[in-house]
């Protein structure tokens, strides 16, 4: 990973400028642009990074975040516009912060992206949008997957400090969900997965907040400005909609509850490790106090 100083780092992108339209670095985690190039000279924005793109909000196949995650370089394609362009991400340090070096180049008149050839611009942005989707959702059960999680989860909770907003995270573990494997085989123990997410997303704010699956049969919802008590009457609701559930497979009636442990920040010192410790130790206490219980 390269390890700049100002004055190195301003030399070597006045080199890269020369091959890329867009060259800057940008903060992955409040998703605002530090250094990029215009007029000649590199200056400070501060603007969003995702704002080049009129997306209004950040990009769901952000590769900077995966960069900064696995320490090394990525790239993807984007739309803008008519417009194509290649996009690459890559892992630097800068005063001793670590920060995303991207690189953007039109190469709409190249001929490199070949298979979305004589679609229109609305038929490429969809097929872009599946397949980023697809990055970034679960195969089985259709909620986001923990890629989304450890990409989408740091820059909420930095929004929700730096606005001073209420923030829950919330783990839920299926009880018993072995035995309903080892009993009915995992064809079924898919099945109450999927049904499971599917009551879970139905209790929480469409395109507000959101829904994860964060392994095996363990589900993540993160629940927006809101306090203790309301995020607790929401908790109730999935665990009493889950309870009232009954999955029928051949003659049997299959009954699940969920053990849910949860956390809402309270302190501008939280960050993304801490805040995932504290709700896994609330999970485990939930589970040890007898399961279908809110911790």
């Amino acid at each position: 990973m390269d390890i700049f100083k100002v004055d190195d780092l301003k030399g070597y992108l006045e080199g890269l400028k020369r091959l890329f339209d867009i060259v800057r670095v940008v903060n992955p985690i409040s998703k605002k642009v530090v250094f990029q190039n215009g007029h000649g000279e590199y200056i400070i924005h501060g603007e969003d990074c995702y704002g080049f793109w009129k997306k209004g909000e950040s990009c769901s196949n952000c590769i900077s975040n995966k960069a900064i995650q696995d320490k090394k370089c990525f790239t993807k394609i984007e739309y803008l516009g008519d417009g194509v362009y290649i996009v690459i991400a890559s892992p630097i340090i800068f005063e001793d912060n670590l920060y995303v070096l991207e690189l953007v180049k039109d190469i709409t008149e190249t001929g490199v992206v070949t298979g979305l050839n004589g679609l229109n611009t609305m038929e490429a942005n969809n097929i872009i949008y599946t397949l980023n989707e697809k990055a970034i959702k679960d195969d089985l059960t259709g909620v986001y997957n923990k890629r989304h999680i450890n990409k989408r989860l740091p820059i909420d909770i930095d929004y929700a400090k730096k606005h001073r907003e209420k923030l829950t995270v919330a783990m839920m573990d299926i009880d018993s969900f072995k035995k309903i494997n080892d009993i009915y085989g995992h064809m079924v123990g898919d099945l109450v997965l999927k049904k499971i997410a599917e009551a879970i997303s139905s209790e929480v704010r469409v395109n507000y907040d959101w829904v994860a699956r964060y392994g095996g049969d363990e589900f993540l919802i993160v629940l927006k400005n809101l306090d203790e008590t309301a995020a607790m009457e929401i908790m109730k609701r999935i665990q009493s909609t889950i309870r009232k559930m009954t999955i029928r497979f051949e003659d049997s009636i299959i009954n699940v509850t969920l053990s849910i442990g949860f956390h809402t920040i309270d302190t501008e010192t939280e960050n993304f490790s801490r805040i995932v410790s504290k709700v896994d130790q609330n999970l485990k206490k939930a589970k040890d106090g007898g399961k279908n219980r809110i911790v």
